[in-house]
């Protein structure tokens, strides 16, 4: 048997409602089991994510500034507005305050509803990387090496960019020189996945540490 809208308001104890409250009672109901939903599927890994993309109607997903506060219009954003509108005002016209402060009181709290959630869904998407190592990046950065350089010969150096110690493929700036095992270097440049670097005194790098 399936089940019905008004077996959902009993459960809840809210079998007597009427009028706008029926309203306010379907917009929590549907938008809480909707966004326990997609919440669910996001955890389980960007499945929401496809499913959205396959749905072109429901792409609503911009930002309004380059940091994204104003990145609400989402199918989180739009079900949490769903779920706090139904949720307060529901609760605000129970309270026998009429129609119009309900509505209003619903809808301040679904927008602010939104704006949290999505700063929380963009802090999440910003914990998530791609794994892309850009080397370019490691231009100027210290480290040693971590397998001697050899002159015409490439070795290993372990320098910190992109937030993370990284190990990567390294040449002498000068093909002339070895520089061993535990040297300071510095990054002067990269050719595709392979850095260029050269030795570093330990005077210089604590004059330019100052």
């Amino acid at each position: 048997m399936v089940l019905g809208f008004s077996t959902i308001l009993e459960f809840f104890g809210l079998e007597e409602i009427s009028g706008i409250d029926v309203f306010f009672a379907a917009m929590a109901v549907i938008g809480t089991i909707l966004f326990i939903i997609y919440f669910a599927l996001v955890l389980i890994g960007g499945v929401a994510d496809g499913i959205a993309d396959a749905i072109p109607f429901l792409d609503v997903n911009f930002e309004m500034d380059a940091e994204g506060v104003f990145h609400m219009l989402t199918i989180q954003g739009l079900l949490s507005f769903m779920m706090m509108f139904g949720i307060f005002g529901l609760a605000v016209s129970q309270g026998d305050y009429g129609a119009l402060p309900a509505i209003t009181a619903g809808t301040i709290t679904g927008l602010a509803s939104m704006w949290m959630v999505g700063k929380v869904f963009q802090a999440i998407a910003g914990l998530e990387t791609d794994g892309t190592v850009a080397h370019n990046q490691a231009h100027g950065a210290k480290g040693t090496v971590y397998r001697t350089i050899k002159p015409g010969q490439s070795g290993q150096v372990q320098v910190e960019f992109q937030d993370a110690l990284r190990t990567c493929e390294a040449v002498a700036e000068d093909e002339t020189l070895t520089i061993e095992t535990g040297k300071f270097i510095t990054v002067t440049g990269n050719i595709a996945e392979t850095l260029v670097v050269k030795p570093l005194k330990i005077s210089d790098a604590i004059a330019e540490e100052e």
